[in-house]
């Protein structure tokens, strides 16, 4: 077990061997929870990726043209 302290801003650095181990990095982002006991869990979250133009024509795939338009995000 390792020890680690707060700053004054409420920040708790995570000890290196674990951010390497798995693979975090600046601006990584955690969920933060208490367990009925007061024990803190920090959980990573995963960036969603960015839907590209395939992914967007492939959920349209067996739609009828009214459903396409209403799919689609308006132009601009």
């Amino acid at each position: 077990m390792t020890i680690v302290h707060m700053s004054e801003k409420g920040q708790i650095v995570v000890p290196k061997n674990i951010r390497s181990q798995h693979g975090f990095r600046n601006g990584s982002a955690f969920a933060v929870r208490e367990t009925k006991s007061g024990a803190l869990v920090l959980r990573p979250i995963e960036k969603a990726r960015k839907k590209d133009l395939i992914d967007m024509l492939l959920e349209l795939k067996g739609l009828e043209i009214p459903e396409m338009h209403f799919h689609c995000p308006p132009r601009l």
